[in-house]
């Protein structure tokens, strides 16, 4: 899993809870992020800028507590972001916190789209090895022909 340490944002227009929230996680005191997570959720409304940043970080410490209700409150959050890349990388965490692998990559890819340069994604997506498309999508990726264009593809590189 990518690491909980400074791989975000600048927060310095987040709330104060917010802040305190990601020392929290920071620190790995889970129930106590849950509390200051909520807290910011809690302030503000759905068309605040900062919604889905503070419900995906509210899911994201659920999930890491157990509670499989976060990953929904993440997901939640991520359908209605179209800038943040924090949104997006938290999903990914959750996802992969419940070892679904698939879906993991899917939101990374859809996070790379929205900012590609956000180091979380870019650091996690790296981390765990996403594959490139196979030369040939219409066969597997074990066929023969696939296998030896792959490694003729890679030698340019």
């Amino acid at each position: 899993m990518a690491p909980l340490f400074a791989v975000y944002e600048d927060f310095s227009a987040c709330c104060d809870e917010f802040v305190e929230g990601v020392t929290f996680l920071k620190g790995r005191s889970i129930p106590s992020a849950i509390d200051s997570f909520q807290q910011a959720f809690d302030s503000v409304g759905r068309a605040d800028v900062y919604h889905n940043k503070y419900a995906s970080y509210c899911g994201l410490a659920r999930v890491l507590s157990g509670d499989a209700t976060g990953l929904d409150m993440c997901r939640q959050a991520a359908t209605s972001e179209l800038l943040d890349g924090d949104v997006y990388l938290n999903l990914a965490r959750a996802e992969w916190y419940f070892e679904n692998r698939k879906a993991t990559i899917v939101v990374l890819k859809k996070g790379l789209r929205i900012d590609s340069r956000h180091p979380g994604l870019r650091q996690m997506r790296e981390q765990l090895g996403v594959r490139q498309r196979s030369p040939l999508p219409f066969l597997p990726r074990t066929h023969p022909l696939n296998q030896a264009l792959g490694k003729l593809m890679r030698i340019d590189d």
